[in-house]
């Protein structure tokens, strides 16, 4: 795991500008780096020493006649396979890193080289042959990788603000962007938060040559969209058989390191599953690691510690104490992030990846279990509202009519009736949508001033995934489709991957995710509804593996999400900073929202109460999003 950055075309003080960029990437490569600058490109990379520590795996890397060279951020699980078969052909290498077989599997394949490769990546590659670099990323977004394009230049960096860098690229904020985050509270590739910048989305490749007035142009492609075919055919034991087999496949191929490597135990299936595998095929040397809240509702510690003491595991437990979270420790990742973003986890994510570096250098983790094998509430949900639906329109009119006149918060929600209304007439995706976006759009017209801006999910549907959706399938498979493609699509690489890359790489902290392993989420894709939902127990395939391998208590628990009560965890300051930045005279925010739809949850925060009925943690995640604007804005803190 690394840093890389770097460009094609002209860049006026270069030899600055990679420095500047070396230096914003440090953290995520702390153990070296190297520059190499040739006649029209320059790559950076940053060195976080995994597979191959001495020289001969430092980057960049370049084929036998330096002609070819590449940068490469992650791990190539199976770079033996593909050394030996290069080998054959006749390449030689200096050393035995993973990332050595990227020039020369290019210099054999071009662009497809990428198609040959299993693994989590970014990678540049500049062809001198041909003035040509190519940047891509793994087919889940497992690695970021940021581009500005320009007329006379292309550049690219792991991170936003490594890329603030380069000198020319428009800053200004994209309103598009602000507002598809108001409703995700994340912002989807591959938009960002600057109108000069844009992130190469999973699975694609993207090529900038210099043509001969000294221009740039590029272009992007797909080479990988996954399919989504349900068998109906399949039986619940075969596909348990089969997807037991796969973890252990997926857990061996992503265990090779030559530094110490641990597990991410969060007491979930998923993370459980992947520690099981690893320990049994470490032969019981696997480091444990979970954080614990003081607020029962978040805290999974009973659950990590019952699967720490199964499997055997050396197991380490991290505390979230109520208010020891500073203004400090808030204000720094959010600016580390760099664009709007309110996963309350990521403070979690930082906080334990912090303590595992101290032990560690590569952590495995559970995410994508849920994406793959339908682990949201969401996919029971999808079902109950497809047999609805099926009711005569005239049936939820009268539904709707009987209960209006019982509209008091302590009957019937005030809103009922009209989301009654609403969810009947919905289309397809019109009903994933509202599953999808944390913030309804009634709240959300009180709070954006452009109304036209706020339908995410389905401008990118009409956009991106329309053709990939299984057809002739009764509406619940249809539903459960395409809510699998907007996690896979969207909110997998570019809200809950993102996270987790941003918060550990801060901390110099390599994550692995072997169930996104190609194979076995491929697999999880083929799956059909009956086989992931069971009336309201979710990702069916998943508990019965886990209830050959784990206690009955761990296998049978509900979903329970990565949450942080970031309300009680921060103290008396951080409440008073807010309110100073956030209602300040020249916070940027009145930019993109109206001032008496945000200021009453800002002080209903300040204040410890509640506001329009909002959670305490559907508040906290406004507040900490109104924080990610103001400080990607500019805003004074």
């Amino acid at each position: 795991m690394c840093g890389i950055g770097g460009w094609i075309g002209y860049q006026e003080g270069g030899e600055k500008v990679a420095d500047c960029i070396r230096q914003a990437l440090h953290h995520r490569g702390p153990d070296g780096y190297g520059i190499r600058s040739f006649p029209s490109a320059t790559l950076v990379h940053t060195r976080l020493s995994i597979i191959d520590l001495s020289e001969s795996g430092a980057q960049p890397m370049g084929n036998e006649n330096g002609t070819i060279w590449s940068i490469c951020n992650g791990e190539i699980y199976n770079h033996r396979e593909l050394r030996k078969d290069l080998e054959g052909k006749g390449h030689t290498f200096k050393g035995h890193s993973d990332s050595e077989v990227i020039p020369h599997l290019y210099e054999e394949l071009g662009a497809s080289f990428v198609e040959r490769l299993r693994g989590m990546f970014a990678i540049a590659i500049y062809d001198g042959r041909t003035r040509t670099l190519f940047i891509t990323r793994d087919r889940f977004g497992i690695k970021p990788i940021f581009y500005a394009p320009s007329k006379a230049w292309l550049a690219f960096a792991s991170e936003l603000r490594a890329l603030l860098c380069v000198p020319g690229i428009d800053t200004r904020p994209d309103r598009q962007a602000v507002y598809d985050s108001t409703s995700l509270l994340y912002i989807p590739a591959p938009e960002t938060f600057y109108r000069g910048i844009r992130a190469v989305q999973a699975g694609e490749i993207l090529e900038a040559h210099l043509v001969q007035d000294g221009e740039v142009a590029w272009k992007t492609r797909q080479y990988w969209k996954g399919v989504i075919a349900p068998d109906q055919r399949r039986s619940l034991s075969e596909a348990v058989d089969q997807v037991e087999e796969l973890i252990t496949a997926a857990v061996r191929r992503q265990l090779e390191s030559d530094v110490p490597l641990g597990a991410l135990l969060s007491g979930g299936i998923d993370s459980s599953l992947v520690s099981t595998a690893a320990q049994r095929l470490l032969a019981g040397t696997l480091r444990t690691f979970n954080v614990r809240f003081s607020v029962q509702k978040y805290d999974e510690t009973p659950a990590a510690l019952a699967v720490a003491k199964h499997i055997g595991s050396r197991h380490t437990t991290l505390d979230m104490e109520e208010g020891r979270g500073t203004w400090e420790q808030v204000l720094g990742l959010l600016k580390h992030v760099g664009q709007p973003f309110a996963d309350l986890s990521i403070f979690a994510v930082n906080a334990v990846s912090r303590v595992m570096r101290g032990h560690v250098t590569v952590a495995l983790s559970g995410d994508g279990g849920d994406e793959g094998f339908g682990g949201y509430d969401v996919y029971w949900q999808l079902a109950r509202i497809a047999r609805m639906q099926r009711l005569p329109g005239v049936v939820w009119e009268t539904i709707a009519l009987a209960l209006g006149p019982l509209v008091n918060p302590a009957i019937v929600p005030a809103h009922i009736p009209s989301r009654l209304r609403e969810v009947a007439q919905a289309d397809d995706v019109q009903v994933v949508q509202d599953l999808f976006t944390w913030i309804h759009r009634d709240e959300l017209h009180r709070l954006c001033l452009d109304h036209e801006k706020m339908m995410p999910i389905r401008r990118l549907f009409e956009q991106q995934w329309e053709h990939r959706l299984p057809h002739n399938v009764d509406r619940t498979e249809r539903l459960s489709a395409l809510a699998t493609e907007a996690n896979a699509r969207v909110t997998l690489a570019s809200a809950f991957l993102f996270k987790v890359d941003i918060a550990s790489m801060r901390e110099g902290l390599e994550v692995r995710v072997p169930m996104l392993d190609e194979e076995l989420f491929s697999f999880g894709l083929s799956l059909p509804h009956k086989l992931k939902v069971k009336a309201r127990e979710c990702k069916l395939v998943l508990r019965e593996v886990a209830a050959r391998q784990l206690p009955s208590s761990v296998a049978r628990k509900p979903k329970h999400g990565f949450g942080v009560p970031l309300d009680r965890w921060v103290n008396g300051e951080f409440r008073s900073q807010v309110r100073e930045s956030l209602l300040s005279p020249s916070s940027p925010l009145p930019e993109f929202f109206q001032q008496d739809g945000y200021e009453p949850m800002v002080k209903a925060f300040c204040n410890g109460s509640f506001s329009d009925g909002l959670s305490r943690e559907a508040l906290a995640q406004r507040i900490v999003f109104l924080l990610s604007v103001h400080v990607a804005a500019g805003g004074p803190v």
